[in-house]
């Protein structure tokens, strides 16, 4: 059983980011079996009180900021959490810990923590004919972004709101992932077992390659943009295949079906994953589609001549008032935000 110097020590390195992703179930559950005397809330409190500027939330106000923040972090339930060995009374306790982990980690913004933790709530298991699969599940929550490793050593960069699902370890010809949302690879290199992205509507295929895809549901246009190496697109719905060469881009209109190859600058394509938002005279609706998602909020252009208004601009290390601030001043544009709602409303000045 560790000390109270320990356990605070063990949570001091959790916010700030220095314990492994590897480590973090032992480190989960050494909290949950903490001594009666550790009060956990209480040591969470304090770390508020010492790291923000805000002022101290209630329980109240913890909820709504978490709403706002990440769009409504779900927490899968305990009766879904099926890897975790030992009393269902033990499980009840780390349950518990990664919902108050999660809590303060979201309100302090340390997305790797949060989606560190959801991957430890979403672990699934599958059984096929006799052998059993356990599959992981990595979800980046809205204004966040994650990387993380495969197995395989493939790295990964899951932007705002996107989902990875991959298995533990990969067996037969290919190495196959899932993904909802958007996604950069660098794929560790394997002749022998190509490296397979599929998507609701394309799947792409690659040896030792670097490559985004974009594919979230809600968009009519999937793109795959390759930086290095080389891919295969397959349009799933016809089984039309084409390979892309560096540099070179390939949008799928879901809408009439068509596939357009063209050859782009990748940096606007794949900046995200290194914290930037790169726009070179992009009309204003994309941008603001663009920002919905890197800030976990809802804008309005209240002007329809303003969707075509076009934008250059280099989003890096602003807050959502200072982006607001420089498009005021920048631009012909004028914007109203409201702080609670997390809701901006755009009109010509």
């Amino acid at each position: 059983m560790r000390t109270k110097i320990e356990i605070e020590k063990l949570l001091d390195d959790f916010f700030h980011n220095r314990i492994p992703v590897g480590y973090l179930e032992e480190a989960i559950r050494v909290l949950a079996e903490k001594p009666e005397s550790v009060d956990i809330d209480q040591l969470m409190r304090e770390h508020w009180r010492e790291k923000s500027t805000l002022k101290m939330p209630n329980e109240k106000e913890f909820n709504v900021l978490l709403d706002n923040i990440h769009h409504r972090i779900n927490l899968i339930e305990e009766n879904k959490i099926r890897t975790l060995p030992g009393k269902r009374e033990l499980k009840g306790k780390y349950v518990k810990m990664i919902h108050k982990l999660t809590r303060v980690a979201a309100v302090l913004f340390i997305p790797l923590l949060v989606s560190s933790l959801l991957y430890f709530t979403k672990q699934i298991n599958r059984n096929k004919e006799t052998k059993s699969i356990s599959y992981s599940e990595i979800y980046t929550p809205m204004a966040a972004k994650t990387k993380f490793m495969l197995p395989d050593s493939t790295k990964v960069w899951l932007n705002s709101g996107s989902t990875l699902k991959y298995p533990s370890s990969f067996t037969g010809k290919t190495r196959e992932v899932s993904l909802t949302g958007e996604g950069y690879f660098e794929v560790s290199e394997n002749p022998e077992l190509p490296f397979v992205v599929k998507t609701a509507k394309i799947d792409v295929t690659a040896l030792g390659t670097s490559f985004n895809v974009m594919a979230y549901p809600e968009d009519c246009k999937v793109k795959t943009t390759l930086v290095t190496g080389q891919v295969k697109v397959d349009k799933i719905s016809t089984g039309t295949s084409l390979y892309l060469k560096p540099s070179y881009q390939v949008v799928l209109d879901t809408n009439t079906g068509k596939m357009i190859v063209s050859q782009v600058d990748t940096r606007f394509y794949t900046s995200w994953k290194d914290g930037k938002l790169i726009f070179r005279n992009e009309p204003l609706e994309y941008v603001v589609y663009q920002l919905q998602r890197w800030f976990n909020c809802t804008i309005y252009i209240e002007d329809e001549g303003l969707r075509k208004f076009r934008y250059t601009g280099c989003i890096e290390m602003e807050t959502l008032r200072e982006l607001l601030e420089l498009i005021n001043i920048t631009t012909p544009v004028q914007s109203t935000y409201n702080q609670e709602t997390r809701e901006i409303w755009l009109e010509p000045k």
